[in-house]
């Protein structure tokens, strides 16, 4: 409908990252805050407390170009290894983006670190 392309994998995460980057950032001309993300997108962002399917996220936009991404960090060990093997299935489909599971990073978040 849009004419916005998204190489394969089709996926909920690089279908919305594309629509964003083609759609909305364009249209960020003075100063503009992109909030809560969607948690597909923000793998490492902690869940908003209000909302289960968003991440407390923010994007800073001036004249459509990306100057700051923020977040408040998952420190969640068994969500972090669940949204680490969503990302290493992506991968394995071919999702160039995607990453592997850090189990020396969720090992970390057992034992409340970093």
């Amino acid at each position: 409908q849009h004419g916005v392309a998204c190489p394969a994998p089709l996926s909920a995460a690089r279908l919305l990252d594309r629509l964003s980057a083609a759609l909305v950032e364009p249209s960020c001309k003075g100063p503009t805050f992109i909030t809560d993300h969607p948690v597909v997108m923000s793998p490492l962002a902690r869940r908003h407390r209000d909302n289960k399917f968003l991440t407390e996220r923010f994007e800073l936009m001036i004249q459509g170009l990306e100057y700051c991404n923020a977040y408040s960090e998952l420190n969640d060990a068994m969500e972090q290894r669940a949204r680490f093997a969503d990302q290493a299935a992506s991968k394995a489909d071919g999702d160039v983006e995607a990453t592997e599971v850090d189990e020396d990073f969720c090992v970390a978040l057992d034992h409340a670190l970093p």
